[in-house]
């Protein structure tokens, strides 16, 4: 048998290893991703997996994927632990989890790549409708983009012209006709300015059955003399710019909480970001924190986000990314002690600078210190440069990253600059240890 024919019978052998045992433990989606990947390193012009146990390489190829796609976290599904993989192909895991490292080197693998992420992660990813602002703040672009919000709005008039098939203007006429006719004699021509205010109001995508419902169900709506919750009087929302201050997203939060009842809250509390519908509720919350820890207002800001978690703990936004940052910088220790406790198969550059500082805030011993200021640079080797000022912040935010890069490096330091620079004997740790 030539070599070419060796190595393409071990590629064969290594596919049906990673696909048994995805089928068996993971799903279909897995196998394919791990088939993928080791189809691209059979294609390498130096194959990696023509040297060494291939027991090893099967387990490496699974726990590479797996890592870039929270498959140990516990908090996600699919869920499978790095002992699950090794004890199936009878590995030792310090062994896989280094070749894993190599194999994510190799190919510039990182949370949510295109390429090798799982169809769940890339809707997930919390950072692709994020942008950096000129002052050095991550926020969504919905509040920087007045494009991207009228994107996200519609009106009354419009969903029901489309359900009945008629003509916008046509039907907004009928609906006016139908008021006058309605108010007979005590009909004031007045009152068709909140009429027509409230045809036009922008409605947010995923509310407009609710809102229909809620707004037209109950003719006072339509009276200038209402005292509904909904009056016209109480602006909903911004006209010339929705959604742009903190008052505008309460707005909107309260009246999503009223549409739905707390009964709705508390039957899907723990899966809300599940469910379709909660998703733009899910992302004003989020954009609403964002503004009030810009404000300045840090602590109602860390209360919203761990109410975001939860509501939803599987985190399909990237909450527990800033809110251990924040809470860090707000001394809340114990708190920070019980987010990693939770998440405790996290293994992101956030996650283990996060440990490192927890412990030195908590004057742990130096030993351990150490430890975790090695496991801490293993992950990111960019961080505590970018920390100490021994390298300049980039000019222009990184749109993506790579786990381990100067792309993840500055996405970290960017939220967590205050909670190390602001604890003197952290930096001089650092600056000692580097």
């Amino acid at each position: 048998m030539s070599k070419k024919e060796e190595i393409k019978a071990k590629e064969k052998q290594l596919l049906d290893m990673v696909g048994s045992f995805s089928e068996e433990h993971i799903n279909e989606e897995y196998r394919e991703l791990c088939g993928s990947l080791v189809k691209k390193m059979g294609r390498k012009h130096d194959v990696p997996f023509k040297r060494g146990k291939i027991e090893i390489w099967a387990s490496a190829v699974i726990y590479a994927v797996g890592q870039i796609n929270f498959l140990f976290d516990k908090s996600f599904e699919p869920h499978v632990s790095p002992d699950e993989i090794c004890d199936y192909f009878k590995t030792k895991k310090s062994t896989v989890s280094d070749k894993a490292r190599k194999i994510r080197d190799m190919f510039n693998m990182g949370y949510y790549d295109e390429e090798f992420s799982t169809e769940d992660m890339k809707d997930s990813n919390p950072m692709k409708d994020m942008v950096f602002t000129e002052d050095g703040f991550i926020v969504p672009k919905s509040m920087l983009y007045e494009d991207d919000e009228e994107e996200e709005y519609t009106n009354i008039v419009k969903i029901l012209a489309e359900k009945s098939g008629q003509n916008e203007e046509v039907l907004k006429e009928i609906m006016i006709k139908d008021f006058i006719e309605g108010r007979g004699e005590d009909f004031n021509e007045n009152e068709l300015e909140p009429l027509l205010e409230l045809l036009s109001r922008p409605i947010p995508k995923g509310m407009e059955d609710e809102f229909i419902e809620t707004m037209l169900n109950d003719g006072d709506n339509l009276s200038s003399g209402s005292s509904s919750q909904f009056d016209t009087d109480d602006e909903l929302f911004d006209e010339n710019n929705p959604l742009e201050t903190i008052e505008d997203y309460q707005r909107a939060i309260e009246l999503f909480r009223t549409v739905k009842g707390e009964e709705y809250f508390e039957e899907n509390k723990g899966h809300f970001w599940l469910i379709h519908e909660t998703r733009p509720f899910m992302t004003y919350l989020l954009e609403q924190a964002m503004l009030l820890l810009k404000d300045g207002q840090k602590e109602n800001g860390v209360n919203q986000l761990k109410y975001i978690l939860e509501l939803n703990p599987g985190d399909n936004q990237g909450i527990r990314y800033i809110l251990i940052s924040q809470l860090l910088e707000l001394n809340r220790l114990n708190e920070v002690e019980d987010l990693l406790n939770f998440y405790d198969e996290e293994y992101s550059t956030t996650w283990v600078f996060s440990e490192l500082l927890l412990g030195i805030k908590n004057k742990k011993d130096k030993k351990l210190i150490e430890e975790l200021y090695k496991g801490a640079i293993g992950a990111n080797k960019h961080v505590v440069p970018l920390l100490t000022g021994e390298k300049k912040f980039p000019s222009q935010f990184p749109g993506y990253y790579s786990m381990g890069d100067e792309n993840e490096a500055a996405i970290y330091v960017d939220l967590a600059f205050k909670a190390w620079t602001e604890d003197k004997v952290a930096m001089n740790i650092l600056k000692e240890f580097s």
